[in-house]
Formats: structure tokens, sequence, C-alpha cells
């Protein structure tokens, strides 16, 4: 599955909708799961790219997480 910080999409791509995931933590084992993850739900759309990739890490002492969020894209 391609994945891209950019948010353009091919001329043939057809948008599918937004997919999130978060996970608990916050480094390279926590975004490699969180993105993990994400690919799984957007194959579930039956997505073939995940575009505009967008990371956010909350670091509050009591709730450290790692949310991605995509546009999921056929």
């Amino acid at each position: 599955m391609r994945v891209s910080t950019l948010p353009q999409r091919r001329e043939q791509e057809v948008e599918l909708g937004v997919v999130y995931a978060s996970v608990e933590g916050v480094n390279d084992k926590s975004y490699d799961e969180a993105l993990h993850e994400l690919r799984e739900k957007a194959e579930k759309l039956g997505a073939s790219a995940l575009i505009g990739l967008q990371l956010v890490q909350s670091q509050f002492q009591w709730n450290q997480r790692t949310s991605l969020l995509a546009t999921a894209v056929k």
C-alpha cells in the first residue's frame, strides 16, 4: 500500500474516506503500530493508498499517545 504525506491523489484514484488510528506510547514502536492499524482499516475499505498522512503525538503525563490520520483512496 502506498503511503504519502502529500494530499494529491492520482487522476484515476477515488477517495474512500478518512481513516484514523491511535495507540499508546510516543516512540518508533508506537508509530509502527499505529501505521499498521491504519493500513488494516484502509484495506478493509478496499484502499490501495493512504494520502495526506498526518501524525499527532500527545505527551500528557498520564496519557502518551501516537495518532495517525489519512485519506484512503483506491
